[in-house]
């Protein structure tokens, strides 16, 4: 995994005025001793990519397929999107430049490293968003101390490094006095994380160290559930907790030579869960604002754990469980929403399945961003493969990510057999807007090729219910006679046919979406079973088949 491919999903501080930090009192209360250095050789897990360093020199600035050039530091595109300008302003940049060392280009690239940091030094000291909001500069500061070396080591460096020190050891204590609050999750881990470095990596003081380690063990034991899941519930951003862990890791070894035990503890948990959310194509399942990651990426970080710990299949904590059987397997949301974070989204009960490295039934996916139309329409629930009311979600949320309304009660039953692995889940996110709970239960065979699927409201409200099965975009659907059923066909050849079919109810296509990366936007179909409700509740039963399996 490269440098400049991290962070897909880190999210900004939404604050953009600085307030009493963007004033001159506050520039003062953070001035005071510089370290001379880092007070340890610790590098990057992460290694640059040398060919984005080479076109880094040259300008250009890549960062998730998306590249602008630039003839200077402070001149930044007005069209750059919130994520490129987050990389941008934590310099990860640095690190591809740094993978040129040793190369013949090497002088070049440190030379155009000092150029440019100068320049965005001397831009950015005072307040400015996003450069100093606290994820960002808690990016920063860890690249401050990973390419410090690199940096500093050739002669004529002097001036430099001065300015060097001052920004840093500035950077440290803003970080000091930003911590996030508790409800904001990931973000608080992550500034803490940054807290643990200024501390550990550039300063000496022992009291300032004992605090920091109490509250980083305080945070990583809130956040890491014990089934090894995520507050937000969000596999991409577990995929980023790992990352934060194994760079703690890193310098704990070098500056505590031991790694503590709560720490350990925690990656022994989440890396087995971060396995049990990925699909067989290598990429994550899509849920709660997650995308799919990049497989290398995923491999390369999964590589630094333990392979030998088994992927739980039931995770109770976070809310997931995983179903396999052949080379087929399901991942569905039985878990409350809401908690930690603003990245939530309103489907409980969805599912995804894979059948070997193809995606058939997928959540539509997200987009990075705090609000906007296209934050709202896919975190609602008919952006997911599972049952609406009306077309109504079953969960509402603020934009600063509070929920506001849904299910205070979801439940879910596992039972595994040699029959097959049967999930009988159910909430109550319709209960106050139309007096119905969700039951669904989810069945897989031994052999992979038989899917059954049970939709049933329990109450006396609403109008129509509505199942939707997103497809995902290399699924090639057609409708058998009279809406009866459907045939799904996977492959690269379309070698492999699934047949749906449903109890009642008229089964219909639409247009939908898919966004399992930064930057795309995939038009696909789904396959859309409507039913009228009349007082009674409903049962829909519906089956998956592979076609020449029983």
């Amino acid at each position: 995994m490269t440098n400049s491919q991290r962070s897909s999903s880190s999210p900004l501080q939404p604050t953009v005025h600085g307030g009493f930090k963007a004033t001159w009192l506050y520039r003062q209360l953070l001035k005071g001793p510089c370290p001379k250095r880092p007070q340890h050789n610790v590098c990057a897990l992460w290694p640059g990519d040398p060919d984005l360093g080479l076109r880094l020199i040259m300008g250009q600035f890549t960062h998730h397929g998306e590249t602008h050039t630039l003839k200077s530091a402070t001149q930044i595109p007005e069209q750059a999107s919130e994520t490129w300008l987050h990389w941008f302003h934590s310099l990860a940049w640095l690190n591809d430049l740094k993978a040129l060392s040793g190369t013949e280009k090497g002088k070049e690239a440190a030379y155009f490293a000092r150029e440019w940091v100068t320049a965005w030094m001397q831009a950015h000291h005072k307040w400015t968003y996003p450069a100093w909001s606290p994820f960002v500069t808690s990016d920063r500061m860890v690249h401050w101390i990973w390419v410090w070396d690199f940096l500093t080591k050739d002669d004529g460096a002097g001036a430099f490094e001065k300015l060097l020190r001052q920004t840093a050891a500035r950077d440290a204590r803003h970080l000091y006095k930003s911590t996030p609050q508790i409800n904001e999750g990931f973000v608080r881990l992550h500034v803490i994380k940054a807290q643990f470095y200024a501390a550990y990596g550039l300063f000496k003081s022992e009291r300032c160290q004992q605090n920091i380690l109490h509250r980083l063990e305080t945070e990583i034991n809130a956040q890491v559930l014990p089934d090894g899941g995520h507050v937000e519930r969000n596999p991409e951003r577990l995929k980023c907790v790992v990352e934060d862990l194994l760079d703690l890791k890193d310098l704990c070894c070098t500056a505590l030579g031991q790694v503590p035990e709560f720490l350990q503890n925690a990656i022994d948990r989440s890396a087995p869960m971060l396995r049990a959310l990925r699909h067989a194509d290598g990429g994550l399942a899509l849920f709660n604002s997650g995308l799919e990651g990049n497989p290398q990426d995923l491999d390369r970080l999964l590589g630094l754990t333990d392979p030998t710990t088994t992927p739980p299949l039931s995770a109770p904590y976070s809310g997931f469980q995983k179903l396999n059987a052949d080379h087929t397997s399901i991942v569905m949301d039985c878990g409350k929403p809401g908690g930690p974070g603003t990245g939530h989204h309103a489907g409980t009960l969805s599912f995804e399945m894979c059948v070997g490295k193809h995606r058939l039934i997928v959540n539509c996916g997200a987009r990075p961003g705090q609000s906007g139309p296209w934050r709202t329409a896919l975190a609602a629930t008919a952006a997911h493969s599972t049952l609406t009311v009306n077309d109504t979600s079953s969960a509402a949320f603020a934009i600063d990510g509070t929920f506001r309304r849904g299910p205070n009660n979801v439940t879910c039953e596992r039972k595994d057999g040699e029959l097959g692995t049967l999930i009988e889940a159910s909430h109550d996110g319709y209960v106050n807007t139309f007096g119905l709970v969700h039951h669904r239960s989810l069945f897989l065979s031994p052999t992979g090729g038989d899917v059954r699927g049970e939709d049933r409201l329990v109450g006396t409200g609403g109008e129509y219910a509505t199942i939707r099965f997103h497809l995902h975009p290399d699924v090639h659907v057609s409708l058998l006679g009279s809406g009866i059923g459907a045939l799904l066909q996977i492959g690269s050849k379309k070698k492999e046919v699934w047949r749906l079919r449903t109890s009642n109810g008229e089964i219909k296509l639409e247009e939908s979406v898919y966004l399992g990366h930064v930057g795309e936007h995939r038009r696909t179909e789904q396959i859309v079973i409507t039913i009228p409700l009349s007082g009674n509740g409903a049962l829909i039963k519906w089956s998956l088949n592979r076609e020449g399996t029983s």
